[in-house]
């Protein structure tokens, strides 16, 4: 008699993890608590669903000996060779991350689906979690009773049902997100672009540097470079934005000198005119009191802003936060408190950076408890 697995969320990591159970030989069931499964995949890479990256590796994540194993057993060729076995092609851009070829996101969605199918899984939706009991008995909103030979828990939604098997959860927070800060500097600047160095301080220490394009918005800041400086931020910490990376301040200050002498007859609004974009010289200007060079390459190679928080909550792509990793093993993901129990995806307190590393982490986790729970079973 086949073994019964129960997966809560169908999310990334609970799809994954039905799909793997699946083809293990289990009967699967996955509860899902929203209309259909697999809603977030679709907003994932723009639409694209940027679902892994070449470049995985621990240290891009918040608990690099915690993930170690899991990335070691399945690494980005491992989650692509998973997908292509779904009938799911994929590429590699320039900078590493991982796409399906059809560059659709539903293309993700519809292959899992299929493989759900085809796999015999039960799907319910509407389907709401409410108890887990030890014998691996859920209840749902709704009245109904399953029950599990292994449950794996995969969604940050049933972080409740771990606490209630004894699980420490740490907090949720957005993260990966815009930044508010404070904005008197980057008046007018909104929707405006410049790639350029970000270094996060907090109390005159570097907590981080990064680099890439920053997007200035009405509330502050955004953009990738902003997204993965934002697993880093706290409120009251300082951010500084290095506008031309490439040149050290001196040889900014004599750049800018040599303006002076070579255009001395051009108004001050346009000392920076070959520079920067209009909008970014007026602000530099206004911020500097003027064109003096050394006053105009301090604020350059340093533009100061204040962290206030997370400009968009609603923005955030990842959620930091979840079931205490102490308390599970980290090479099966099984609870060290429950032994029928299981957690992966959003389920745990583990984030990374942007680029697909968030969607590996979910797809490879799932992976990993199913595999885990079928070798307990079998």
């Amino acid at each position: 008699m086949a073994k019964r697995l129960l997966v809560i969320g169908g999310g990334a990591a609970g799809l994954a993890a039905a799909v793997e159970g699946a083809g293990c030989g289990a009967h699967v069931t996955l509860l899902e608590r929203a209309d259909r499964v697999g809603k977030k995949i679709l907003q994932t890479g723009n639409g694209r669903c940027n679902l892994s990256n070449l470049s995985v590796s621990p240290d891009a994540y918040n608990a690099p000996d915690f993930v170690a194993p899991v990335l070691e057993a399945l690494p980005s060729m491992s989650i692509r060779g998973f997908f292509e076995d779904l009938g799911l092609l994929t590429y590699a851009d320039s900078e590493g991350r991982v796409y399906p070829i059809s560059d659709a996101a539903a293309s993700v969605l519809d292959v899992l689906r299929l493989a759900v199918r085809d796999g015999g899984v039960q799907t319910l939706c509407g389907a709401e979690a409410v108890s887990l009991s030890p014998d691996g008995t859920v209840k749902t909103a709704d009245g109904g009773t399953h029950h599990g030979d292994a449950v794996i828990v995969a969604s940050g939604g049933g972080t409740a049902l771990l606490e209630s098997a004894g699980h420490t959860i740490v907090p949720f927070s957005p993260i990966l997100c815009p930044l508010k800060t404070d904005t008197a500097l980057i008046r007018g600047l909104s929707g405006q672009r410049v790639r350029c160095g970000v270094t996060l301080k907090r109390r005159g220490e570097t907590v981080v540097s990064l680099r890439g394009e920053v997007l200035f918005r009405d509330y502050g800041v955004s953009g990738i470079v902003i997204f993965d400086l934002s697993r880093y931020a706290k409120k009251g910490d300082q951010i500084l934005l290095d506008l031309f990376p490439d040149m050290e301040y001196k040889e900014l200050c004599k750049l800018l000198f040599q303006r002076q002498r070579l255009f001395p007859g051009r108004a001050e609004e346009e000392f920076l005119t070959g520079l920067f974009q209009s909008r970014i010289a007026a602000a530099l200007l206004r911020a500097a009191g003027g064109a003096e060079p050394k006053a105009l390459a301090t604020l350059i190679k340093g533009l100061p802003l204040q962290v206030q928080g997370c400009g968009d909550p609603k923005q955030a792509q990842v959620t930091r936060g979840g079931a205490a990793l102490a308390e599970f093993d980290p090479v099966t993901l099984r609870s060290r408190l429950a032994p029928r129990l299981f957690a992966a995806g959003e389920a745990l307190d583990i984030d990374g950076r942007c680029g697909g590393f968030n969607l590996h982490w979910a797809f490879a986790s799932g992976i990993t408890a199913a595999r885990a729970a079928m070798e307990d079973l079998l």
